[in-house]
């Protein structure tokens, strides 16, 4: 595969001595690393750019402000149910406000660290950066999966948005995992060239987010669901719409 991409790029441009392109600072290229599953808004919803820069996150459009409450803005966060009429589709219809978004659930947190001591964590990851193994020793939630978090507020106090993950929980502390298959992340981007603006250009709405989780979640591969299947049914919840709000000085940017 490395060989067909390298095939496929002119030698020219392959070649082409990329440190020497002029920039105003001796920066050259900036690479942010995020783990999977996450956006650019869960990590910085709240970073603030220096001055003569610019930003958009959560914060920039108004949508949070600084300490990850609530801004003038807050309802573009807003999220939606909609109609699934078992055949899918790419922007499902007849939509419903939520009014406080599925809680969130537990599916994929891990109940404890991944290894029980630092030399285990090295043995196993021995590239690491000196001090990041003690973050493979901590974090485990202590909980069983498939159920409501409660290290979160309540259902009826999150909102029909965006949410802060801190401070329920902190730097080390896991999470569940929001769903990450094709087709589902595509619905939840409900996308329609209808709603296509200068500023939107795609037509995407991004507001079916929890909706896909608690209702197909990782998916049920061509199978019924289940007798009494609910919004707790997957243990997906509403875990996408969480965002961190560290103080800008924590970041590595």
């Amino acid at each position: 595969m490395v060989l067909n991409l390298m095939i496929g790029v002119p030698v020219r441009s392959f070649a082409e001595p990329h440190d020497t392109t002029p920039t105003t600072s001796p920066i050259k290229h900036v690479i942010v690393i995020i783990g999977e599953n996450r956006t650019f808004d869960h990590i910085f919803a709240t970073y603030m750019p220096k001055k003569g820069q610019t930003i958009s996150n959560l914060l920039s459009k108004g949508i949070i402000k600084e300490d990850g409450s609530k801004g003038l803005n807050y309802s573009e966060s807003a999220q939606y149910s909609a109609v699934d009429n078992g055949t899918f589709s790419i922007n499902p219809q007849s939509k419903s406000l939520y009014t406080n978004i599925p809680p969130i659930m537990t599916d994929g947190t891990p109940a404890n660290a991944p290894f029980a001591s630092v030399a285990a964590a090295d043995a196993a990851e021995p590239n690491l950066a000196d001090g990041y193994a003690v973050d493979l020793t901590t974090g485990g939630s202590g909980l069983p999966g498939k159920v409501v978090d409660p290290r979160f507020p309540s259902p009826s106090d999150l909102g029909e948005g965006v949410f802060p993950i801190t401070p329920s929980l902190t730097y080390d502390d896991y999470a569940s995992s929001p769903v990450h298959r094709f087709y589902q992340m595509w619905q939840q981007l409900d996308c329609d060239a209808g709603y296509a603006t200068r500023r939107n250009p795609s037509g995407c709405q991004n507001d079916l987010f929890p909706w896909v989780e608690v209702t197909i979640g990782a998916g049920s591969n061509g199978h019924t669901q289940p007798a009494g299947f609910n919004d707790l049914t997957t243990g997906e919840g509403s875990t996408a719409m969480g965002f961190t709000t560290w103080r800008k000085e924590t970041l590595l940017i």
